[in-house]
């Protein structure tokens, strides 16, 4: 038998051949354009359940009158259009499709019986799939079909030539003032998430959704469609409206079903416009606040959500339509099929939905980049809410997995052990399928591969040292200009402290009447001698110490190199506290050092990685690693970062202290590792790559270890981090 006979015949036919099968009287076809091919879709009026199908498909399910059978159909479709007549094996496809759609009967006295099965078993899979996708459940309402009714033609206006122009211009004035005050608007953003907010935050996203789904009802009937189901959607267990605007599928003209899918978020992005305005124009407050969060939730979540094509939402329709590919998802799931059976199975019945090569890549890329990226929004969402109420999220999790792993596992092995198609290489199948299985295992389980552990630092050169003002003081003068070569012992600043000066004079007056009292014991009293030598020797002290400070106010440089300063003017008058970074002295080199921050979560790793090699990265200098030729632990646990720059105040990627106005206490102590770092050939290239105070990443090499193994302690890792587990 030839390839195009196998795909013409199917081993499935004796199954619905003698079957005298008709729409039902609700369903009504409509025709549509995709790229310049005809398209059908068929449209249960009754249950507004929709099914669209190519031209060649329709001239077949056009003929099913409940008189003949579908053997009779299908042969007559054979003889009319022998080039494009679907075969065996698309028809049954095509069947089941419809059947399970509810769009099919047949006139047999068992078909009311049959109709009520599949009623119920369409229920139970809808019950299913909400179970299993929890974080996009949705609860029916009402029907809002007479609401619109009575509401739009006051509405109507909305959609005139004017309202476009008004809704352009009411767009930029927001953007203008959203612009010259951006610097606002960004440190406002810090307390989005902050717990005081949230109540208004929901306020504002709960109406901003209000807005966006009455645009779709109301675009939907602006083209003359109707729309039965309005209801909430718990989204991340957070209740928020939405209806239904299926019916828009049905609509001939590709732009109308684009505007219906954008038009959700341009009356979303004009409620956003006119927040905006509202916090531009008002100063701090709970209208402010809300005019914010409004702004917020309207526009940059919206677009960022909405529109992104890989989750089923208005970017994907729109997508559908502007690229004439209807039924994205379900076409690359059955693309996907069509490769397996093809190119794995070498079996030809199933026919891919790509009509062109240009076609089939997109189909193949988007089928693939749509599940990595649900999986991913999927496990993110689930650490959010375990974070915050971690049963609900142990079980969502649950949930999760099972839906996005244990189903479809379920459903591969019944489509191993029952599919038709693929009776007569069932054993191929079988073999394929269980050595790529082995062969997955072995590669995760058993296999070493390279694991390695990465710590964020600085690199510094060797000999340098951090200049700290040792006394709280009012700065005099610089007594050495920035980026000068200074000797040890030179003098850098001077500071003065007044509080100081008044300190020490009461100190030493305290000192000269301990010094009487003590010779007055000496005369007077010999039991008193003792008290007051001690309580002198503790003036003495106390002056010491003060006098110290004084001297300390002018700072000299510790150890020769060349001095940096932190501020190059306006030193005069400049009040700093103690401990206060000035600047450093940058050691003369030409050795430099890697100063690294390795959290306790790898403490443990270190012992693993000692002896192993280690490199050095650097963010913008992709493929100039730098190796480390060895390295040591400083001992015991710090809690003062090397240098500001790696605490998040300066931007860096460690998490300091909220109180810690410095930026350079860490939020969690850290160990410490100092790398000597190979200096050969790293300046060769494209400029200098090592520079003092240089932030970059150090990734230490541990023993090689399976991917499960290392995932599993990745994963013991976080459930420990974050839920103490």
């Amino acid at each position: 038998m030839s390839e195009n006979q196998r795909a013409i015949f199917s081993e499935s036919w004796h199954r619905v051949a003698g079957q005298k099968l008709r729409l039902r009287p609700s369903v009504v076809i409509r025709r549509q354009t995709f790229r310049g091919e005809r398209w059908y879709v068929a449209q249960d009026t009754f249950t507004n359940q929709f099914f669209r199908f190519r031209e060649e498909v329709y001239h077949f399910v056009a003929r099913l009158d409940g008189t003949r059978t579908v053997d009779e159909v299908w042969v007559g479709c054979v003889a009319n259009r022998p080039d494009s007549a679907p075969g065996q094996g698309e028809v049954v496809t095509l069947l089941a499709q419809l059947y399970q759609a509810n769009l099919l009967m047949g006139d047999t006295p068992a078909d009311t019986a049959r109709l009520f099965s599949r009623h119920q078993k369409r229920r139970h899979q809808e019950l299913v799939s909400q179970l299993f996708g929890i974080f996009f459940l949705r609860i029916r309402l009402f029907d809002p079909d007479r609401l619109l009714n009575k509401t739009w033609p006051a509405l109507r206006w909305l959609v005139s030539r004017p309202a476009v122009f008004v809704w352009v211009g009411l767009l930029l004035t927001a953007l203008w003032a959203l612009i010259g005050q951006w610097d606002r608007a960004m440190d406002q953003s810090q307390s989005v998430l902050a717990p005081g907010n949230l109540l208004l935050l929901y306020a504002a996203f709960t109406v901003a959704k209000l807005i966006h789904e009455f645009g779709h009802a109301y675009a939907v009937k602006a083209f003359g469609g109707e729309v039965h189901t309005m209801g909430i959607m718990l989204l991340v267990f957070t209740p928020v409206p939405y209806v239904d605007a299926t019916a828009a599928w049905a609509f001939p003209e590709r732009w109308k079903r684009v505007m219906v899918g954008a038009a959700g978020m341009l009356p979303e992005l004009v409620y956003a416009s006119l927040a905006a305005l509202v916090w531009a124009n008002t100063g701090p407050g709970t209208l402010n606040s809300l005019a914010y969060n409004t702004m917020v939730v309207a526009s940059v979540s919206t677009l960022l959500f909405n529109l992104n094509p890989l989750l089923r939402f208005d970017g994907y329709y729109i997508l559908s339509d502007l690229t004439d590919s209807p039924n994205l998802q379900s076409r690359s799931g059955r693309h996907w099929l069509h490769l397996w059976e093809r190119h794995g199975l070498k079996v030809n019945t199933l026919e891919s939905p790509a009509r062109t090569r240009g076609e089939a890549v997109g189909l193949t890329v988007f089928g693939g980049g749509s599940y990595v990226y649900r999986m991913l929004i999927t496990v993110s969402i689930i650490l959010f809410v375990a974070d915050r109420y971690f049963g609900l999220g142990l079980l969502a999790a649950g949930l999760a997995f099972t839906g996005a792993f244990i189903i479809p596992m379920v459903k591969a092995g019944r489509y191993l052990v029952r599919e038709p198609r693929i009776e007569r290489s069932r054993r191929r199948a079988l073999l394929i399928a269980g050595g790529a299985v082995a062969a997955v295992i072995l590669f995760l389980g058993v296999v070493p591969m390279p694991d390695h552990f990465r710590a964020p630092g600085l690199v510094r050169a060797v000999g340098s040292v951090d200049v700290n003002a040792p006394v709280a003081g009012w700065m005099v003068s610089l007594e050495t200009p920035s980026g000068t070569s200074v000797g040890t012992g030179q003098p850098l600043l001077k500071l003065e402290s007044p509080e100081l000066e008044l300190q020490l004079a009461a100190a030493r007056a305290e000192l000269a009447q301990a010094q009487g009292r003590e010779r007055q014991m000496l005369a007077e009293y010999s039991a008193g001698i003792e008290p007051m030598r001690l309580r002198r020797l503790a003036s003495e002290a106390v002056v010491g110490r003060l006098e110290a400070d004084r001297t300390a106010l002018n700072l000299h440089a510790p150890t020769a190199g060349r001095w940096v300063a932190l501020r190059t003017e306006d030193w005069e008058g400049l009040y700093v506290g103690r401990g206060i970074r000035l600047g450093e002295i940058v050691g003369p080199g030409p050795d430099w050092e890697f100063f690294a921050v390795v959290s306790q979560d790898d403490a443990s790793a270190l012992f693993d990685a000692a002896g192993k090699g280690a490199e050095v990265r650097f963010r913008g200098s992709s493929g100039r690693d730098v190796t480390v030729s060895s390295w040591r632990v400083v001992p015991g646990r710090q809690e003062q970062l090397p240098g500001p720059a790696l605490g998040w105040m300066a931007g860096g990627p460690v998490k300091t202290r909220e109180n810690d106005q410095r930026g350079v206490l860490a939020d969690q102590p850290f160990f410490l590792v100092v790398g000597q770092v190979a200096t050969d050939g790293v300046e060769a290239g494209e400029g200098p790559l090592l520079w003092q105070g240089r932030l970059g990443v150090m990734r230490f090499a541990r023993p090689w270890k399976p991917l499960l193994v290392q995932w599993a302690r990745d994963l013991r890792q976080v459930l420990q981090n974050r839920y103490q587990i």
